[in-house]
């Protein structure tokens, strides 16, 4: 992250939060969210925006530039998750599609993600109004318009987005050992989740964003592994190397020399634990994967979108080119 000065407008997240919720103190706009923190970096991260204007309302906080927005959305869900969610999504494809920019990252936080209410998963109603918002909005062509995205459980009763959008139209890659989760069989719901593996967004600083979504144990679309965390996490990090090479970022898991040698930058390396007693054995494994990431990787406890899975783990990166 940039250095800050008193008067950089940034977004605060706030983790362990009891609840979630959105507020502003002077240029700071402060998302109370509700995720245990189990190891790694501070209970709470900052996105500085220099020079950024910022737009509120009761379910919108908003950091945007000419080229760049980064925000947060929540919207109360006490029943089913279909409607709120497409709300949440209506509001944030509205906003980019009203200052012309291509949505590029989104965390999704979805209550009691694996829960089943009313005959359906909450993460299958969820996906549903998330569908729907990008079909309102795209039509036919919604899956050339899939951010990278992760989607992991909370306790509290609301959705809860964090996205980052910008002027430059990134590039979509697949994982050509997974069927795209747009292409999901019905097996996994009505409607189909609604993210492409990574993005690639190159900006005019002669930089390329790498955003990893959050990775789990499967291939094909089937889930692998599990209760065995073991071969889940190998699993997942034979993906996330499909990925990376994809990206043209596999140095930064060889070494820090390597990764200075490619002009790559690590931003941030996520891992989501359903249960908190695997951090020993995951930090452990990553230790013997790649040991000069180790103490860079932040953990948080959450459940996995797949009730059947155990950790997913995400990134964002940089290259010079």
């Amino acid at each position: 992250m940039p250095a800050l000065t008193k008067d950089d407008p940034f977004l605060l997240i706030q983790f362990d939060a009891p609840s979630p919720g959105l507020l502003r103190e002077g240029n700071t706009c402060i998302l109370n969210l509700p995720i245990p923190l189990l190891a790694g970096r501070q209970n709470a991260e900052s996105c500085p925006m220099p020079g950024a204007r910022i737009v509120e309302n009761e379910t919108l906080m908003l950091l945007e530039t000419d080229e760049e927005l980064v925000g947060t959305i929540i919207v109360p869900a006490h029943g089913r998750l279909e409607e709120p969610t497409r709300q949440a999504y209506h509001q944030l494809l509205s906003t980019c599609a009203d200052r012309k920019m291509h949505l590029h990252r989104v965390w999704n936080y979805v209550p009691d993600i694996n829960a089943v209410k009313q005959g359906l998963e909450n993460y299958r109603q969820f996906n549903i109004g998330r569908w729907m918002a990008f079909e309102q909005l795209f039509g036919r062509d919604l899956r050339a318009f899939m951010p990278a995205a992760s989607a992991v459980g909370i306790s509290s009763p609301a959705i809860i987005l964090i996205f980052i959008a910008g002027k430059t139209q990134p590039v979509y890659l697949e994982n050509p050992s997974q069927i795209p989760a747009y292409h999901y069989p019905s097996d996994y719901g009505p409607r189909p989740p609604s993210f492409a593996r990574a993005v690639l967004v190159p900006d005019q600083k002669g930089e390329i964003q790498g955003y990893l979504s959050g990775t789990a144990s499967i291939e094909g679309h089937l889930s692998v592994g599990e209760g065995d965390w073991h071969q889940q996490f190998r699993t997942t990090m034979r993906n996330i190397h499909i990925m990376l090479e994809r990206m043209g970022m596999t140095a930064i898991l060889q070494s820090e020399k390597a990764a200075q040698k490619a002009q790559l930058t690590l931003q941030d390396l996520r891992c989501y634990l359903r249960h908190p007693e695997m951090l020993p054995l995951i930090q452990d494994w990553f230790k013997e994967e790649a040991p000069w990431l180790a103490d860079q990787i932040t953990y948080q406890q959450a459940d996995i979108c797949r009730a059947d899975l155990d950790l997913e783990i995400e990134a964002i990166l940089s290259k010079r080119i």
